[in-house]
């Protein structure tokens, strides 16, 4: 059983999900084969609890002997700021991150898109804004940690890089600007295998999955589905954004009516985010991209539209 010696950190709704299963093909890379749940180890005071010896057995007991970096990702670890790196530090004070940068604006939008696919959001988007707060201060137990409405909150990246490090050496972090992994993605990806430390830096990915939530027509039906079909759920949710839908429904024992229900509320085309959202959203996050823009090395005036 080995350690890990880096963490892909975030940010939720950012790429980590796509960096994942690229780097996961490398033969000197070893991340967790199982992709959901994410550990959460650090981030998640019920997981961190069970103790380090628990999270090793559970994620790092199988690593091959040509793994040369060790990791596992965990998309809420830059969002848990100051805490996760203290507990990271605590444990491995020489680990490696990745963080994986997307627009915020752009972040929210998706994170919400995802929140309502999730069965967890039944107000319009406006309105989970308007009410982010007053919401965020009414959850208890699990949800006050888990945070799923917390739609904003995530993208104040600035903030979250400066709390890590007061705990590690900035020569510790990589920030990839999750529009470049995209549209750049063979450059990103040697830049990541550098830092990494691999001698394979020629190494040719396969393509992986688009994880794009689907788009819900009805958000509060989707929200009824999630009460009635229960512990299978997610599991469903997971096939449709990996076009396995298909071979999921036969495994699982759910009623015929509520899997056409769940399958006629999706969307064929991706929804747009209104142009008040978008300039709510870039008052919000003006004054935060600015100051990022000090603490990475990729340009990210392109964010704002002004």
């Amino acid at each position: 059983m080995d350690d890990p010696n880096f963490l892909i950190i975030g940010t939720a709704a950012g790429g980590t999900s796509f960096l994942a299963e690229k780097l996961i093909q490398h033969p000197e890379i070893y991340l967790p084969k199982e992709m959901r749940p994410e550990p959460h180890f650090f981030y998640k005071s019920w997981e961190y609890d069970k103790g380090l010896d628990y999270y090793r057995n559970r994620w790092f007991a199988s690593v091959p002997k040509t793994s040369i970096a060790i990791g596992e990702r965990s998309s809420s670890y830059l969002f848990g700021g100051r805490e996760v790196a203290a507990r990271v530090q605590l444990a491995y004070p020489d680990m490696r991150f990745i963080a994986v940068l997307r627009n915020p604006i752009e972040r929210t939008w998706a994170n919400y898109r995802y929140t309502v696919l999730e069965g967890l959001e039944d107000l319009p988007f406006m309105e989970a804004l308007a009410q982010e707060k007053s919401r965020i201060a009414q959850q208890h137990g699990i949800w006050a940690e888990i945070q799923p409405f917390n739609y904003t909150g995530r993208g104040f990246y600035a903030q979250q890089i400066l709390a890590y490090l007061d705990f590690f050496p900035k020569d510790a972090m990589l920030f990839v600007k999750s529009e470049d992994l995209a549209s750049r993605t063979p450059e990103a990806l040697v830049n990541i295998m550098q830092f990494l430390g691999l001698s394979i830096t020629d190494f040719h990915f396969d393509s992986a999955t688009d994880h794009t939530s689907v788009d819900v027509r009805d958000p509060r039906l989707q929200k009824q589905l999630r009460d009635s079909i229960g512990e299978p759920y997610d599991r469903l949710v997971e096939a449709v954004r990996r076009n396995e839908f298909d071979e999921v429904v036969a495994k699982e024992a759910i009623d015929p009516e509520l899997i056409h229900l769940f399958e006629s509320n999706f969307m064929s085309d991706k929804s747009i985010m209104s142009d008040d959202a978008r300039s709510y959203l870039e008052e919000i996050f003006t004054e935060e991209i600015e100051l990022l823009a000090s603490l990475v090395p990729f340009d990210v005036s392109d964010w704002l539209t002004a």
